[in-house]
């Protein structure tokens, strides 16, 4: 039961985050990341998880997304060194 409500509060604030990340002054977080590409030559933790399983991918992989976000405050129009993380999928898509 602990665990029900654990998981319950972690959605809750997943929701939370999404709908408060467009102030009426400041960026998206997630749109001021959204250029950046993944690359061959950077990224190593991507490209193991990826080619795992004989290239099928590993579960991180293949349950998760693989997206930058902008952890600066304020949050710029651009960021070119965003955070790299693993997310659930749809997190931070604009709406």
């Amino acid at each position: 039961m602990a665990n029900e409500n654990l998981w319950k509060d972690a959605e809750h604030q997943l929701k939370e985050l999404d709908l408060d990340l467009e102030d009426e002054d400041g960026n998206n977080p997630w749109d001021a990341a959204a250029e950046n590409e993944v690359t061959e030559d950077s990224h190593w933790e991507y490209w193991m998880r990826k080619n795992a399983n004989e290239g099928k991918g590993d579960a991180v992989f293949n349950g998760l997304e693989y997206k930058p976000v902008s952890v600066m405050m304020p949050v710029p129009a651009k960021d070119e060194t965003p955070y790299w993380g693993w997310f659930k999928k749809g997190t931070g898509v604009s709406k």
